[in-house]
């Protein structure tokens, strides 16, 4: 079958993807506006997929797969978000099975939005799993499943998805920035054929994504997002409304003055996406994601068009448009010119870490402790933890695996919050538990959310907004000087099997998310190398 936006990433051509938001309904009119809309833009011969967002902000509309699969029907090619916030593995598996049936291949996976409403209240966030997770099943299923059964394993046929995958350089501390690409890095390790970036207006940051993904070697299309914004919605952006979402002061005075022209800010704001999308191609990103409101056929274009116009000046207008926040942190030292200005982009050279944990006394609570005991009775070759291990052994040869554990659970609830899922990912988020203290869920790295190391749902103004558990990761290792640790494995999905059981036992009897996780090569070592799974020690895998 063919796949345009496949095929054009795979043979070096620039691409193009229009995000559309078709909204709530079946039938509406706003519906039947935007798939006219993405029938037009398509048709102007630039674009390679209408990219149709699921359940965007937290609420319910109709399935971006239903949407695509009618776009399809009429041969344009789209590519169908894919989020973890709605649904359970298995309801992810089956909307997958339905895509493979209908031919659609194109998949962008992502964390998604907390969920905000719904019928009768507030609808129960899911996040079964997270979208390094959701990747890698959907590369089983591009394998074909090994299915158990009562007669023994079964292979399913298997499917032809093109999973991509998100990242967000637009954040302004270091905690926030690194944790940010060691998770793309976990996604592309996953199975990810592509990197859409997340939203934001700064050429530095912009080309920061780059030279990470060179520097470590990956070979994986990047696809730079280009959000048209007007002062309303930028007005909406700084109230903190877009989850990791930033707005400075000074770009939003810009788009507010812009908005009293004639036409409302409308060519000044095609203009500045040309520009980024200029910028984009000459820094060298293998495509572009344009959305906004109201998009057209006229819109992408002018956008298109003027951009080919500009190119050649695209180091202009990367030091143009540099609204990052002020103070914020870069991955890599500003590049100046000959006489020493700031040119608006990067050099090569790493900027010095020194971002610390001083004044966020909470970063480190309990972690002494937790640190502690693990060392001395969690760590396989220490003298207790043999202790640990026949005494589980013990009950579970008196009692089983469901038996009583009060004490190992009051002593996580006091410390943690212990949600007693049995299949403890303390370990895995360095002694902040994922499953009651992220409200996503988040084992294998943040999500695109937080701000200033903040959760983004807890606001800024109530008295529990709380630091993103994978910025409390950062800082624990990094104080300790252990950093290369937060990207070491890929933590499977939590296993419901062992829910209200004891999580000491299930990892004593190497059945937990431990014994199964996915280590990642170390720098040094070629792409496809990996480490033995219990000792972490790299091994060749020719």
């Amino acid at each position: 079958m063919s796949n345009r936006f496949r095929e054009a990433l795979e043979s070096g051509e620039f691409v193009v993807t229009c995000e559309l938001i078709p909204g709530r309904g079946a039938n509406e009119p706003g519906q039947i506006k935007e798939y006219d809309a993405a029938v037009a833009i398509y048709n102007t011969g630039k674009v390679h997929a209408i990219s149709i967002t699921d359940n965007p902000g937290g609420n319910p509309a109709i399935a971006a797969d239903t949407f695509a699969d009618d776009l399809e029907k009429q041969g344009i090619p789209t590519l169908v978000h894919f989020t973890c916030k709605d649904k359970s593995r298995n309801q992810m598996q089956a909307q997958l099975y339905g895509m493979e049936r209908r031919g659609l291949q194109n998949v962008l996976v992502m964390t998604g939005d907390y969920v905000y409403s719904g019928w009768n209240g507030r609808s129960r966030p899911v996040f079964d799993l997270d979208p390094v997770q959701a990747v890698g099943l959907v590369n089983d299923m591009n394998k074909g499943l090994i299915v158990p059964g009562p007669k023994g394993n079964s292979q399913e046929q298997p499917a032809h998805f093109y999973p991509g995958a998100c990242v967000s350089p637009f954040k302004w501390t270091e905690a926030e920035t690194i944790t940010q690409y060691l998770k793309m890095e976990k996604k592309i390790m996953a199975g990810a054929n592509f990197i859409i970036s997340q939203l934001g207006y700064d050429a530095r940051k912009m080309e920061e994504l780059l030279l990470y993904v060179k520097e470590k070697g990956y070979d994986v299309p990047m696809i730079a997002n280009i959000y048209i914004i007007s002062a309303g919605t930028a007005k909406f952006m700084k109230g903190g409304n877009i989850p990791g979402g930033y707005m400075s002061d000074e770009f939003l005075s810009i788009l507010v003055e812009e908005a009293k022209a004639e036409d409302k800010g409308k060519a000044a704001r095609l203009l500045r996406a040309a520009k980024m999308v200029a910028i984009a191609r000459g820094m060298g990103y293998d495509g572009v994601h344009i959305g906004g409101m109201g998009l057209t056929a006229d819109i992408f274009n002018t956008i298109l068009n003027t951009a080919d116009q500009i190119q050649d000046q695209w180091r202009q207008w990367a030091d143009e448009i540099h609204y990052g926040q002020p103070d914020g942190f870069y991955l890599y030292k500003p590049a100046v010119d000959v006489n020493g200005k700031k040119t608006g982009l990067n050099t090569t050279e790493r900027a010095p870490l020194t971002e610390g944990y001083q004044d966020k006394p909470k970063l480190m609570k309990s972690y002494g402790l937790s640190r502690f005991f693990h060392h001395w009775v969690l760590t396989r070759d220490k003298r207790f933890y043999g202790t640990l291990r026949n005494t589980m052994e013990r009950k579970e040869k008196k009692k089983g695996m469901h038996r009583h554990h009060g004490m190992e659970h009051m002593g996580k609830v006091v410390l943690y919050g212990c949600l007693d899922c049995g299949d403890c990912g303390l370990e895995t988020t360095i002694y902040t538990c994922p499953m009651t203290q992220c409200p996503k869920c988040q084992r294998n790295g943040p999500c695109g959310g937080s701000a200033d190391g903040y959760c983004e749902v807890y606001p800024k103004d109530k008295p529990n907004w709380r630091y993103c558990i994978h910025v409390k990761a950062y800082h624990r290792l990094k104080k300790y000087g252990e950093l290369e640790k937060i990207d070491s494995y890929i933590t499977p999905p939590n296993n419901w099997d062992f829910f209200e059981t004891s999580g000491w036992s299930n990892y004593t009897h190497e059945r937990d998310n431990a014994a199964h996780r996915q280590y990642l090569p170390t720098p040094e070592l070629r792409p496809g190398a990996a480490r033995d799974r219990r000792t972490g020690k790299d091994t060749d895998s020719k």
